[in-house]
């Protein structure tokens, strides 16, 4: 006994039809993977925040040095000592000298202006989400 015909049309039509929906569903997932890279910014940087007076800062006036570097993400992991693992990586980092009135901050080679703005911050005001 056979099973239920289905017409040799219908066939092709559910093969392109599946072959759209895995399509499309690839394309969502490595979309969705390319947000995830991006990464939010930290919360204290969803909202506004005013400078500290002068007197209260640790670097009033830092002279600013910007690296980029192809290997920012490992980097920034050594520095900070925050290890890398699938989920989460350090987007930037910044690291200063008080005496000599020195900040360097150190992105990848792709970043926002939102993680060098908050790495300036640092500059200023040093561990301040610490």
């Amino acid at each position: 006994m056979m099973g239920p015909q289905t017409s040799s049309r219908t066939r092709p039509f559910q093969r392109k039809w599946l072959h759209w929906v895995w399509l499309l569903s690839g394309w969502l997932l490595l979309a969705s993977c390319d947000t995830t890279t991006l990464m939010s910014p930290p919360l204290v940087d969803k909202q506004r925040f005013s400078p500290l007076p002068e007197s209260q800062r640790v670097i009033v006036k830092p002279k600013v040095k910007y690296l980029v570097r192809q290997d920012g993400y490992e980097f920034c992991a050594r520095i900070t000592g925050i290890p890398m693992s699938l989920g989460t990586r350090v987007m930037a980092c910044a690291f200063w000298n008080v005496r000599r009135n020195e900040c360097t901050i150190v992105t990848p080679l792709k970043t926002g202006y939102n993680y060098v703005g908050h790495e300036l911050r640092h500059c200023f005001e040093g561990a301040f989400h610490d």
